[in-house]
């Protein structure tokens, strides 16, 4: 039993390592955050929704306010006139009334439902937020570990790779410059340059030598 659980933890271990290696937790945690972006958008399409029902509830309940004003008034108005017809907007005023309360607690339990909602789309966004730098931060300190490993790694050195790269083509461009054929001379151009040479020196020569007699 105890061979066989050691085994098991063994096999675990190593099966743990290799998804370790092979997965990508920045991608991971960039579709976490995109699920996370799609529950806020829901939640805010649901505030929207509610945020209207809510507007209505208030529009409604004081229109149903402005009614038991204008019933109360006609009661009292028809009090003096007509009891059974006073009776009826008396009538009318207690429907009114009735639904005044229904829109209230209606309203009531939107208004506290938009609220709820509210807190739940800021939380989703403060969270979104926090996700989003510490991605950002994980992901520059994971990169910064690899370039560290990758230069501590004596058979992998980038930086030294890329210098040799650039040591093997100087030393090649030096050796190309080193056996281009040299230049050939002009044997009768060097020829005439010279009794050129040699002419100039006899004429200065022979203005030397008659300021000198002179």
């Amino acid at each position: 039993m105890n061979s066989l659980k050691r085994l098991y933890i063994s096999i675990k271990g190593q099966v743990d390592q290799v998804a370790d290696e092979f997965e990508n937790h920045e991608a991971l945690a960039g579709v976490a955050i995109q699920d996370l972006q799609t529950i806020a958008s829901k939640t805010r399409l649901h505030l929207h929704r509610i945020s209207k029902m809510t507007e209505q509830y208030q529009k409604q309940l004081k229109e149903q306010k402005e009614q038991e004003i204008l019933w109360t008034n006609r009661a009292i108005k028809a009090k003096k006139q007509d009891e059974q017809k006073a009776l009826q907007c008396v009538k009318r005023l207690v429907q009114t009334k009735k639904q005044i309360t229904l829109l209230e607690q209606q309203l009531q339990g939107s208004a506290e439902q938009e609220n709820k909602i509210r807190d739940d789309l800021n939380a989703i966004q403060e969270q979104l937020q926090i996700l989003k730098t510490k991605k950002e931060i994980l992901a520059v300190r994971q990169n910064r570990s690899h370039l560290q490993n990758a230069l501590q790694d004596n058979q992998s050195d980038p930086l030294g790779n890329v210098q040799q790269v650039f040591d093997r083509w100087e030393e090649r461009v030096a050796s190309s410059e080193f056996d281009a054929p040299a230049e050939t001379t002009d044997a009768l151009s060097n020829d005439f340059e010279k009794e050129e040479e040699t002419m100039a020196l006899k004429i200065m020569l022979d203005k030397l030598t008659e300021s000198d007699n002179s």
